[in-house]
């Protein structure tokens, strides 16, 4: 059977927006700061399975380091075969 939607017809209502645990910045901020090392989406992604037992979509992962780094908590390293952020630190080690 095929149907016809009328012009001007509103769209059928889709499901909620995925909603992001709240405490979800402060997990990574400590887990990046914990474990420290190199930080890439499939990471991220491994974090947020872990922790919260479901996927995170490799953009959005993305999306968390890049504006960690855009924030100056993290240094992104872009090589010609990985893509990778570390923590900022301080010429003595420290984060910053």
């Amino acid at each position: 059977m095929t149907t016809v939607v009328q012009a001007g017809a509103d769209a059928p209502a889709s499901g909620p927006a995925p909603s992001w645990p709240p405490d979800w910045d402060r997990v990574l901020d400590n887990a990046i700061r914990t474990w420290g090392g190199q930080w890439n989406t499939a990471r991220v992604q491994q974090l947020y399975a872990v922790r919260y037992g479901r996927r995170l979509y490799r953009e959005d992962a993305r999306a968390f380091l890049s504006r960690r780094a855009r924030q100056g908590v993290m240094r992104l390293h872009d090589q010609p075969n990985a893509r990778y952020y570390t923590l900022r630190t301080t010429g003595k080690g420290n984060p910053s």
